[in-house]
């Protein structure tokens, strides 16, 4: 492999530049153009990338981990084809497209795409969860309507499927909520009508939001409607969490 040291191309214009078997080492690659280069086997040991353009590049089996700058980096449309990554850039997180008034959620999509799917192949199943959700977060922003809806309500209610910590808090606080709604209601148990019971209130929620539904104490009037609202509420939220957990064991 041939190594270039020391390099200073800063603002130069390498665009559609072919590199096969080269490591350029501790060298400034500020604001370089790269784009349509193509890169097969190339390494940037100890280099600064900061606000390189990799725009239509493909980069084939080249190791990224040395570098030691990547913020502002443009990646639209890049390939990224057995590139070994470090252990995790948070930068890659602060995409450039996102920058400044005009911001290109699709391109941002695109990159947060690349770079999951990059992780995921090196086997680093933590970052590839975190591009995910900015991946998600993308399509959320450039949602209307009911999709904004959804796409609002996954992200609140377990962060798209990556937060299994937030589905639990949900799970949590919402048994918490129908309890204090049922302490100023009706319930009715085995010695009669209940009121003001906070902790006959906790238990008469906890089974009636995992649908378990003893029967030793039952909603009256009003909280019947109540019940029946925390039921639907529950079943969606256990089956969600379980997912979540599932699909975070399986990875």
């Amino acid at each position: 492999m041939i190594r270039v040291y020391g390099a200073y191309l800063r603002d130069g214009d390498l665009q559609g530049i072919n590199l096969t078997k080269k490591n350029i080492r501790n060298s400034d690659l500020t604001r370089v153009n790269f784009n349509d280069a193509r890169f097969d086997r190339v390494g940037f040991d100890g280099s600064c990338l900061e606000d390189v353009s990799f725009e239509g590049a493909i980069l084939q089996r080249c190791d990224l981990r040395g570098i030691t700058n990547l913020k502002g980096c443009k990646w639209y449309e890049t390939i990224l084809d057995g590139v070994r990554l470090h252990a995790f850039h948070k930068e890659l997180l602060k995409c450039s497209y996102l920058d400044g008034e005009t911001k290109e959620q699709e391109k941002a999509q695109y990159v947060f795409r690349a770079f999951k799917e990059a992780y995921k192949r090196e086997g680093d199943q933590d970052a590839a969860g975190l591009f995910y959700e900015r991946e998600m977060d993308m399509k959320r922003q450039m949602s209307s309507g009911l999709d904004l809806l959804w796409y609002g309500a996954l992200w609140a209610l377990c962060g798209y499927g990556e937060r299994p910590i937030r589905a639990v808090a949900v799970f949590m606080l919402s048994i918490l909520a129908y309890a204090g709604i049922y302490t100023r209601m009706t319930l009715v148990g085995p010695n009669g009508p209940i009121t003001g019971d906070f902790l006959e209130a906790l238990y008469f929620s906890t089974i009636t939001f995992t649908t378990l539904g003893y029967g030793d104490i039952r909603p009256d009037g009003l909280a019947k409607l109540v019940a029946g609202s925390e039921a639907l509420v529950g079943l969606f939220t256990v089956s969600l969490s379980i997912f979540v957990f599932c699909r975070r064991m399986v990875r």
